[in-house]
């Protein structure tokens, strides 16, 4: 769990490395090197997989007598090194695996001082007993990693240096008992639990950084530039406002420009357990294999988070007018649990035993932190419509995603208004000079957050004809309540700005206006539809030849939109110059994405000599995106500043701009661009791959490969920015692998 640094007032990203709170694992962490299968799981997944919104990736790392191997791999970007090997500990005392690694990578090689380090080990312990009927297997893995940004030399204006270290280990426990008593078969489970250190800093030269930035965090309080002493008016009335939590705390005034330095100490806690049994009837020609389980995982952190010093706190927050953000000490964060329950019955019925009919039903429910629970059913089915020749197969569920961190437990939002600024008038002598702040806390409303959906519909055939096996998928899928941050009506609110100014009597009030203050919150605002269809051509190997060919390829077509309302805010800072926000309706505006993808993988080799030589031909037939956009150059109503009461304009009342402007409401007026409504699609274009793979007895073998091998970079005009060009491909990519067996 990596919580963001952000408040609530700003968009989802992360600081000082790492992945971003509303994202996944940093994969960077994972060694591939102890593999010893993969399994991709496709299309509608069985409900023992739960919080994905489309497939899964199973990954499975060696265990038993293995023999000692060593590889080392080196590419423009990486260097990387690893050793593993198995052996058994003697008769019924199992066997143990260790294995080792360490990758360098630096992403472009002109900037070494930008570069990434990674060590992993891990050891296995695998056995059986009860006569074989209890399999095994306890690991432990340790890793590390090192994300390092050294300050480049020539960089004078921002020195700009960053770094994030992890260390952490795992330690999993799972088997598989084999039962066999009646209906009941196996029972396998899974424990596994993982702590992670992760420490990380961020500095740089900040430009243009002139804000306000007060110390507290206490919704209504109201400091000066000098600590613990009270502010009074020239009528004796007390303007600041604080408790003893904020005796110490003061206001101040960013400088223009200034060396921002923050730290983030987090210690991310990991438990899961999952425990699952199989259940199998025969009846006839009748085949029941169920599954019964559960799974529970809990997250948290109890790190000291975000930190820095307050006079020179990290940039300040441009998403809404006065918004600053605060220290967050993830201890606060409460432990995101997920609880999951699933049953599934693959039943299987040989037609005249000829014609074999699977049937794949089942249902999850799964239950998280703050937003309750929800079922998820799925189904996938195939039929034998000619034996050994051809079938049909299709299927309907539902994967239900759960939010991340950012969504469940999302930061206060901040705001600074400046009710005093004397720090430039040199008509008062410097140390009597005042400034003051009074802050606005807003707790981030997500009770309303729902659980994400993908809706998920295929249809398909199989066709073998001797060798060659052909697979057809058409599929649809629609992702509702997606997660995004988006102002609401809610996300607004009314905040009276007080201004004061000294005169001859002392401090007096000079103004007292309302305006409004936003932020975004968690909602279930985007939705994903998408459809397409695959392919994959198998024709096998051609013996005379020597070599095998595979054709696969994709046709998809994705359209994601916002619902709900957009907001407009055509303000400037000072609390004399705010207006009401403008209404927009976003209904219309839609994002197309579209592409024709095929690949054809050819696989040559000569036993004799241990030479395998394989090349990928990749043609991208079409690919285009466009937008489509509704009414959103007139506003459909607006927000109050006296009260951010909803005004909506009756429907139809103004149609052009003009009215709009003559009805007094000309600030309302978004300049929009409809540059996007352009077509944007290129030409086919090709990418070619080589890996050339040589054994050099049975202990050796090298292997070399080069990615977009001819350097093709093609080059199209953009139709929406004539003139400008968009240079196309992956970019040309080579390295070589060795790989030693004793």
């Amino acid at each position: 769990m990596s919580p963001t640094v952000l408040s609530g007032t700003e968009t989802p990203a992360s600081l000082a490395g790492g992945a971003s709170p509303a994202g996944g694992t940093d994969v960077r962490s994972i060694s591939t090197e102890n593999i010893e299968s993969i399994q991709i799981v496709r299309g509608i997944p069985s409900v023992e997989y739960g919080d994905l919104t489309s497939g899964a990736v199973i990954i499975n790392t060696k265990a038993g007598r293995e023999p000692l191997r060593v590889k080392a791999k080196a590419n423009p970007n990486i260097y990387q090194v690893s050793m593993g090997t198995g052996f058994e500990l003697g008769k019924k005392k199992g066997a143990l695996n260790v294995s080792a690694d360490y990758a360098y990578n630096t992403n472009n090689p002109i900037s070494s001082y930008q570069h990434y380090q990674r060590a992993t080990t891990k050891l296995l312990y695998s056995n059986t007993f009860f006569n074989n009927k209890l399999r095994t297997n306890s690991s432990f893995d340790f890793i590390y990693g090192k994300d390092q940004r050294e300050r480049n030399p020539d960089d004078e204006q921002t020195k700009t240096a960053s770094e994030g270290r992890d260390i952490g280990f795992t330690l999993n426990t799972n088997g598989t008992w084999n039962i066999n008593k009646g209906w009941l078969k196996t029972l396998r489970y899974v424990l596994s639990g993982t702590y992670m250190d992760k420490d990380s800093y961020y500095e740089t030269v900040y430009s243009s950084a002139t804000s306000p930035y007060s110390m507290t965090t206490t919704n209504g309080a109201v400091l000066s530039n000098f600590a613990g002493q009270h502010i009074y008016d020239a009528n004796g009335n007390q303007i600041t406002n604080f408790g003893p939590e904020d005796i110490n705390h003061y206001a101040v005034y960013l400088p223009s420009s200034y060396l921002g330095h923050y730290e983030i100490d987090s210690r991310e806690v990991n438990l899961f357990a999952k425990v699952t049994s199989s259940l199998f009837k025969a009846s006839g020609h009748v085949n029941n294999r169920i599954l019964i389980g559960a799974d529970f995982r809990s997250d948290g952190n109890v790190g000291k988070g975000k930190t820095y010093d307050p006079s020179t706190p990290p940039y300040r927050s441009q998403y809404g007018h006065n918004s600053s953000f605060r220290p967050r000490n993830y201890k606060d964060i409460p432990f995101i649990n997920q609880f999951g329950a699933y049953v599934e019955d693959n039943f299987k019925w040989s037609i005249s035993g000829t014609h074999d009919l699977n049937i794949q039903a089942g249902v999850r429910y799964d239950h998280t932190s703050v937003v309750g629970g929800i079922f998820s059913p799925r189904v996938n089915a195939s039929i034998d419509l000619i034996p050994n020749l051809l079938s049909l197969q299709g299927g309907y569920g539902i994967a239900a995603k759960m939010p991340s961190l950012l969504y469940l437990y999302p930061e206060n939002a901040y705001f600074e208004y400046i009710n005093i600024n004397e720090l430039t008038n040199e008509n008062i002598p410097e140390s009597q000079r005042l400034f003051m702040t009074t802050t606005e806390v807003r707790q981030v409303d997500n009770s309303d957050l729902k659980i994400a959906q993908n809706h998920k519909a295929e249809v398909g055939f199989n066709l073998r004809v001797g060798k060659t096996n052909l697979n057809v998928i058409a599929y649809k899928e629609r992702l509702k309540d997606g997660y995004v941050m988006s102002q609401t009506f809610n996300t607004f609110n009314t905040f009276i700005y007080n201004e004061y100014q000294r005169t001859e009597n002392g401090i007096e009030l000079s103004s007292s206006l309302p305006v409004l203050s936003t932020y975004a919150k968690p909602t279930n605002n985007l939705n994903i539809e998408t459809k397409g269809l695959e392919f994959d051509l198998n024709i096998g190997r051609i013996d005379a030849i020597r070599t095998a060919f595979q054709i696969n390829g994709s046709w998809m077509r994705t359209k994601s939109w916002r619902q709900g309302y957009s907001f407009y805010d055509n303000s400037e800072d000072a609390a004399s110059a705010r207006k009401p926000v403008a209404i927009y309706s976003q209904e219309g505006n839609a994002s197309y994405k579209q592409q024709f993808v095929t690949t054809l993988r050819a696989t040559h080799n000569i036993p004799r000599i241990g030479f395998v030589v394989t090349m990928t031909a990749q043609a991208i037939w079409q690919q285009s995106n466009w937008n489509t956009f509704g009414n959103d150059s007139i506003p459909v109503g607006y927000l109050a500043l006296e009260d951010a009461s909803v005004n909506m304009f009756p429907k139809g009342k103004y149609t052009t701009t003009q009215q709009v402007k003559d009805a007094g409401y000309g600030y309302m007026l978004n300049n929009v661009s409809h540059n996007n409504a352009i077509k944007e699609s290129y030409s086919p274009y090709f990418c070619f791959n080589l890996n050339v793979t040589k054994e050099i007895s049975n202990m050796l073998r090298v292997s070399f490969f080069a990615n977009n091998m001819f350097r093709s970079y093609p080059r199209r005009e953009s139709k929406r920015n004539p003139g400008s060009y968009i240079q196309l491909n992956n970019r040309f990519f080579f390295g070589l692998e060795l790989s030693l067996t004793l």
